[in-house]
């Protein structure tokens, strides 16, 4: 344990060092192998806790295909995503804790402080307690900055949501830190973010919900040289009036009347074009992403040894931010997108969210994919983030952020449309309204 007052050490170092203490093991196991889980209509935990993975059919009217079939999966509790947020010597500080994950390609990166189910801190798997936990439960005498439901990856998970959290203490308020847990500023976050696989996707989700009041940035949570970062400091000022506001959800609302999606929960058996073995669950051309087993040992978790299902994506997913300066401001380019999972059927996801191995031709390919490959003096980001490495097995993701010149036209389809960071930080903050690929990438622009 350290003091609260510690100094920030330098994060490189940090999570070297933490990955160094600890033991780690991750391997492939069948299915059928997985101690406690049981696989026949649905695949799930001898407890009926955790998650299961289930047979999803869905129809909709959006998109190049209106009928499929996949696995999903179903986790109906609500975990908690929560970061601690201090200032030390007058700066913000945010306790972010360096925890391992088996599916993440670079197993040990920072987390919120706080990311646990209501199985985990209820100790269903019979491990040590959640540390933190109850400064987001018990809230007297602290000031709740952020607090909302927000969706899950919609295309993998059914329903999914999670608590985002951000709770500040007092500046004279003494936390013990333990071994785990470090004290960072948005700015050495944000550098980390630029490093890419280094900020966890949960905490990624939490970071995207931080508004900045005009005394706030850039000084309080450090430096922003370039052009561009003042470009986008001021488009999260942007857009919050009431005027801008009620236009985007009414724009909004007109889409979620405009397109339909149907989904039936159905027997893993009863997939059309997926393969249901004792070893994994894959779709028979490959396609797509495959469920698999994993046995695990980690030292530092609060469970040394575990196993479970993971679901394993294709390579090569990539998500996409268009921006451009328009009336004076920077504006970023979302789309309104229907995804299965989701639990009122569409929000806003970035210009382009591709998935390679998901297409018959090209004529299947996201609107505007032509932008990943846009003039290198263009991309103001690119990095490869992990997905949520508590259910994803090498589920990396490649965050891009392109700015055209301002005399240049991009023609995009009627569900998609222009907004400032400000706006879409103001929806984040409202709830279901920006998807969590988007929250991604918005958090990588702090």
């Amino acid at each position: 344990m350290t003091s609260s007052t510690a100094e920030t050490p330098d994060p490189d170092s940090f999570l070297e060092k933490r990955l160094a203490s600890s033991s780690y093991s991750v391997e492939e196991m069948p299915l059928d192998a997985l101690p406690d889980w049981r696989i026949d209509d649905r695949l799930s935990h001898a407890s009926g806790r955790f998650f299961a993975v289930e047979g999803l059919s869905v129809r909709t009217d959006f998109g190049p295909t209106p009928e499929w079939c996949q696995p999903i999966i179903v986790q109906p509790e609500i975990g908690i995503l929560g970061i601690i947020v201090k200032r030390i010597n007058g700066v913000q500080h945010f306790l972010m804790q360096a925890k391992m994950e088996p599916g993440n390609s670079e197993l040990v990166q920072y987390a919120a402080t706080v990311q646990a189910t209501p199985s985990n801190y209820q100790r269903v798997h019979g491990g040590r307690a959640t540390p933190y936990l109850e400064y987001f439960q018990e809230h007297a005498g602290r000031r709740v900055v952020f607090d909302q439901l927000l969706s899950e990856h919609a295309s993998w998970y059914l329903y999914k949501r999670n608590r985002n959290m951000i709770v500040e203490v007092p500046e004279h308020e003494d936390i013990e830190v333990a071994d785990d847990f470090t004290w960072l500023t948005l700015g050495q976050l944000r550098l980390q973010l630029e490093r890419g696989n280094r900020v966890n996707m949960n905490a990624r989700t939490v970071l995207s919900g931080i508004s900045y009041a005009a005394q706030d940035a850039p000084d309080s949570y450090g430096d922003i040289r370039d052009e561009f970062r003042l470009q986008a400091v001021e488009s999260h000022r942007a857009g919050r009036s009431n005027a801008d506001v009620c236009a985007a959800m009414t724009w909004l609302i007109d889409q979620k009347a405009k397109f339909s999606v149907d989904v039936r929960r159905i027997s893993l058996r009863d997939m059309d074009e997926w393969v249901c073995g004792t070893d994994s669950i894959r779709h028979r051309d490959d396609h797509y992403f495959r469920i698999v087993g994993l046995s695990v040992a980690a030292t530092s978790r609060e469970v040394g040894t575990w196993s479970q299902p993971m679901l394993e994506p294709t390579s090569g997913n990539a998500v996409a931010l268009i921006c451009q300066r328009r009336g004076g401001v920077l504006q970023f380019l979302v789309q309104a997108m229907v995804q299965p999972g989701l639990t009122d059927r569409l929000e806003l996801a970035a210009t382009v969210q591709l998935t390679p191995g998901s297409y018959s031709g090209p004529e299947d390919v996201p609107p505007l994919a032509e932008y990943l490959d846009a003039p290198e003096s263009w991309i103001r980001l690119k990095t490869v983030q992990s997905e949520d490495g508590g259910r994803f097995l090498r589920a990396d993701t490649t965050h891009v952020v392109v700015e055209v010149p301002e005399e240049h036209t991009v023609n995009a389809p009627d569900n998609y449309r222009w907004m400032p960071l400000g706006l879409l930080n103001h929806l984040i903050n409202s709830g279901y309204y920006v998807n969590v690929e988007a929250r991604s990438l918005i958090a990588c622009l702090l």
